[in-house]
C-alpha cells in the first residue's frame, strides 16, 4: 500500500490499534520501510498531489499514527507530516492532517491558516472547502467561512450563500456558525441558527404526511413501515441533539449574565430579542400542550 501511496491506508488499518501489540507493530513495519531505502524510488510527487508514494506516503502515515488518539504524539506527528510536506509540497492530504495536528495542539488559528492552504491547493474540491470552512468557524471567523462556502452554492440565489445553505438544509454549516457565535457571546444570531436547525426538522417531519397515502397506494409497505419508525427517533439526531443543546446553553447564560448594554445590539434590540424568544417559546409550549391533548384523546 506505501508502493501503491494508497492514501487511506491509515484508515484502513486503524482498526487493528485496539490490540496494542499490533499497535506497536504497524508503526515499526513503516520505519523498517523508511530505513530500507525501498520508498526512494517512489518518492517523486504525483501530477494532482493528492497522493503519494514510497516514503512520502511512509511519513503520512507515521504523522497520521501519532496523531490518532490511542497512539497521540503530536511533536512526533508534527516531525513526520513536515517531513511528508518536504518530499510533497502540493499534496492537500498531507496539509489536511498538518490542519488536524495543529487542532489537537489547541491552536485553531493556525489549524484554519493551514487548512486554507490545502484548500488553495484544490479549488476544486468540494471536500476540502467544506472543510477549510469549518476549520474558519472554529476559529470564530465566520465571515471568511461564508465566502469560502460561498464558492460552492449558487450564485443566482437571492441572499447570497447563506440563504443558499438555508434552502439546502446545511445543518453542518449553520450548526458550526450558532457555535461560533455563542463562542462570540453573540447570542441573537447563534438563536437565529439554532432555531433554523429546529425547523428544518419541523419541516421534515410535516412533509411526511403526503408519504402516507403515496405509500399505501404504491404497496410499499416495508419502506412505509421504516418511515414510520424513522419519525419516532427524529429528534435523536445528532445535529438536533447539538442545536438544542447549544441554545439551551445560550439560554442559560442569557439568564446567568444578562447583557448590560447589548451583546446583541443596543438596549433596546436586546430586550426586544429576549421578549421576541420569550413569547415563541410560550408558542412553543402551548402548541406541545395541544398535540399532547389531541394524541391523548385519539387514544382514548
Amino acid at each position: 500500500m506505501l508502493d501503491k501511496g494508497v492514501p487511506s491506508t491509515f484508515a484502513n488499518l486503524k482498526h487493528l490499534y485496539s490490540d496494542s501489540s499490533k499497535k506497536e507493530i504497524l508503526p515499526a513495519i513503516v520505519e523498517s520501510y523508511i530505513e530500507s531505502g525501498k520508498g526512494a524510488e517512489n518518492a517523486e510527487p504525483k501530477r494532482q498531489g493528492d497522493s503519494s508514494k514510497g516514503a512520502s506516503a511512509a511519513y503520512y502515515f507515521l504523522a497520521q499514527h501519532y496523531n490518532y488518539h490511542l497512539s497521540r504524539d503530536l511533536p512526533k506527528a508534527q516531525e513526520y507530516i513536515e517531513r511528508a510536506i518536504e518530499l510533497e509540497p502540493k499534496s492537500v492530504d498531507f496539509h489536511l492532517t498538518k490542519a488536524r495536528i495543529w487542532k489537537y495542539y489547541g491552536n485553531s488559528q493556525k489549524a484554519s491558516e493551514i487548512m486554507e492552504q490545502a484548500r488553495a491547493l484544490d479549488t476544486r474540491d468540494r471536500h476540502i472547502n467544506t472543510k477549510a470552512a469549518k476549520y474558519q468557524l472554529r476559529n470564530n471567523d465566520n465571515e471568511a467561512a461564508i465566502k469560502t462556502v460561498g464558492l460552492f452554492t449558487r450564485a443566482e440565489t437571492v441572499g447570497g450563500p447563506l440563504a443558499d445553505l438555508h434552502d439546502m438544509q446545511c445543518m453542518w454549516f449553520l450548526s458550526e456558525d450558532g457555535k461560533s457565535y455563542a463562542r462570540q457571546k453573540n447570542f441573537g444570531l447563534a438563536l437565529k441558527r439554532f432555531t433554523s436547525i429546529y425547523n428544518i426538522f419541523d419541516t421534515w417531519q410535516e412533509d411526511q404526511f403526503d408519504f402516507h397515502a403515496f405509500s399505501l397506494r404504491k404497496g410499499q409497505i416495508r419502506a412505509y413501515i421504516d418511515m414510520v419508525r424513522w419519525e419516532d427517533k427524529l429528534r435523536e439526531h445528532p445535529f438536533y441533539t447539538q442545536a438544542a443543546l447549544g441554545a439551551v446553553n445560550v439560554y442559560i447564560q442569557m439568564f446567568d449574565a444578562p447583557p448590560a448594554n447589548g451583546a446583541n445590539g443596543s438596549d433596546g434590540d436586546d430586550a426586544s430579542e429576549r421578549k421576541k424568544a420569550a413569547k415563541k417559546g410560550k408558542e412553543s409550549c402551548s402548541k406541545g400542550r395541544a398535540g399532547s391533548s389531541s394524541q391523548e384523546a385519539g387514544a382514548s
